[in-house]
């Protein structure tokens, strides 16, 4: 992550490092191309899952909504060519048929009965509560247990 002052603002924004998606991308392709050319589609998505899941719980609080939908287009050329790996006989329409559905009306969902890949663009961006910098721990306890009490709303959406 890095930081970098918004123009003609007072405010600074925290952005993705390149270098992160670099390694997340690169961890994924790992997982999808050489682990998972054997790999059943179940297994195939519990293993990405935990790799997405990581990295996104921890992005999710900065500016990320370009970076998590650039992940999520790299991971679908690549479980395209692992679908074309495995089907190489088979058409387009025939391997997106066989495992990409729609759920929920959400389409195009990577799935199978038991699991789900987890789609990056659905994942909602928290900012976290400025704190008020005139506000004292000892004196101002009202503010405090306010300020807790958002903050234990906001995480268990």
């Amino acid at each position: 992550m890095y930081w970098c002052q918004a123009p003609k603002l007072s405010s600074y924004c925290c952005y993705n490092a390149y270098g992160s998606i670099k390694s997340v991308i690169r961890k994924c392709s790992t997982i999808i191309l050489k682990d998972g050319k054997a790999m059943t589609q179940s297994d195939l998505i519990r293993r990405l899952n935990q790799v997405i899941r990581g990295w996104s719980n921890y992005h999710k609080h900065v500016v990320a909504s370009q970076a998590f939908s650039y992940v999520n287009n790299t991971l679908y050329l690549l479980l395209q060519r692992w679908a074309n790996h495995r089907h190489p006989n088979k058409n387009k329409w025939w391997r997106l048929n066989r495992y990409w559905h729609e759920y929920n009306g959400k389409p195009w969902m990577f799935m199978t009965d038991e699991y789900i890949l987890i789609n990056l663009r659905r994942i909602h961006i928290v900012r976290h509560l400025n704190l008020q910098i005139s506000k004292n721990p000892f004196l101002d306890k009202e503010y405090f247990i306010q300020r807790k009490k958002k903050l234990h709303s906001l995480a268990a959406t």
